[in-house]
């Protein structure tokens, strides 16, 4: 594809060139987030000169800047999965000066002309907007099509942990192809019900059968070790492909982390950003009882200052949603139409989360679209809590 560039005119009467990043714009890139954030950004994709540099010449990214008079004053980063057809974009962000003039929003509706209609190498775009947010980028997120999937609740630490939300742009072609009939434990139709009513989605197949806990007294579970390379990507990548991980569909993240046991039995592979202690997992295996080896992977992480994890799961397997919420994981985000299966259906996704600090809403501008999940979020927090502090 030929690099991007147009010149567009703000509302102001400025004139702003949106292109595609180039290396030589790095320094000038990082400044701009240092401008917006200190030195509190958290993502590697600007921390890192080295992931930033791949970033820009790959070309499953798309990296919109904006210049004006030779500064650049915004930017936004697209990528996408070729596989499964997904987009995601993220990072955007305006310079102080520019802001008020729509210039993110216009951006955003770019790319979404780049990789649907100009390239075809998406049926969806999703994107993670900060609670803290404007409400007019909420806005202008639902004129342009994205609507509200879920939240993460406590995912990001600038100032203070932050709650963020879940958005997707879907063409018509990403819901026709999609797998229908989800299977479902009731915490997590709590969520599904609400993306059901927003895209007129069938009703799911409920489980409300009981999930037998293991008693500790009469399980062992062995001990686990951690390991931090480079190589760890490439291994996870080797497995994954394989068929040899569960749980391990993660699009556009990788693991820096491996926690394993000795005998070789268990492995998890975690992606993990000291910096604001924002963890994933991106697939395991283990033949341990899986209640028990979530519980004992969650107290090692927390032990490692992990203050929030996540893992997805898919919507049709309910037995493994019933252990994800016996080891303390709560839905938090309902993904209609994540990933494309051999047979060409696009299949729903559920995301689960665990949270290592004390719950915060205060101060945070919830958009109309967003606040039902958290009240979703929050019932069944307290739900499982009162039933925990009854069978205790």
């Amino acid at each position: 594809m030929k690099k991007y560039k147009q010149t567009i005119k703000l509302e102001d009467g400025k004139n702003i060139i949106l292109r595609q990043a180039e290396t030589e714009d790095m320094d000038d890139v990082k400044h701009l987030y240092y401008v917006v954030y200190g030195g509190k950004y958290t993502l590697p994709e600007i921390n890192d000169s080295d992931k930033m540099k791949w970033v820009i010449n790959d070309p499953n990214y798309f990296w919109l800047l904006g210049e004006y008079n030779g500064e650049i004053v915004s930017s936004v980063i697209a990528i996408v999965d070729p596989k499964n057809r997904i987009g995601k974009t993220f990072a955007g962000i305006v310079h102080p000066g520019f802001r008020g003039n729509k210039l993110l929003r216009r951006k955003l509706e770019i790319v979404n002309q780049v990789l649907i209609k100009e390239l075809d190498s998406c049926d969806l775009i999703y994107a993670v907007v900060r609670t803290f947010a404007p409400i007019s980028l909420h806005e202008d997120l639902k004129e342009i099509g994205y609507v509200d999937l879920g939240i993460f609740p406590n995912v990001r630490k600038v100032q203070s942990y932050e709650t963020h939300g879940l958005k997707a742009y879907y063409t018509e072609s990403a819901l026709s192809k999609r797998k229908k009939e989800p299977r479902l434990i009731p915490s997590v139709n709590n969520i599904y019900g609400i993306i059901k009513e927003k895209l007129g989605l069938e009703n799911a197949a409920i489980d409300e059968g009981a999930i037998n806990i293991p008693d500790k007294k009469n399980l062992t579970v062995d001990k686990l070790y951690i390991e931090k390379s480079k190589d760890i990507e490439w291994e996870y990548y080797k497995k994954r492909d394989a068929g040899n991980l569960l749980l391990a569909f993660y699009p556009f993240y990788y693991p820096e982390l491996k926690m394993y046991t000795k005998n070789n039995e268990s492995e998890v592979y975690i992606h993990f950003q000291e910096i604001d202690g924002h963890a994933f997992i991106t697939g395991l295996r283990t033949g341990q009882d899986l209640i028990l080896f979530f519980n004992l992977m969650c107290e090692y992480l927390e032990s490692m200052d992990v203050k929030y994890l996540e893992i997805i799961t898919p919507a049709y397997d309910s037995e493994m949603q019933k252990k994800l919420f016996a080891a303390n994981f709560l839905p938090c985000a309902y993904f209609p139409a994540l990933s494309l299966n051999e047979a060409g259906q696009r299949e729903d996704y559920i995301v689960f989360c665990r949270n290592f600090v004390p719950l915060n809403f205060q101060g945070m501008h919830f958009f109309e679209g967003a606040k039902p999940y958290a009240m979703a979020f929050y019932k069944n927090y307290s739900e499982k809590l009162w039933k925990d502090l009854e069978s205790a």
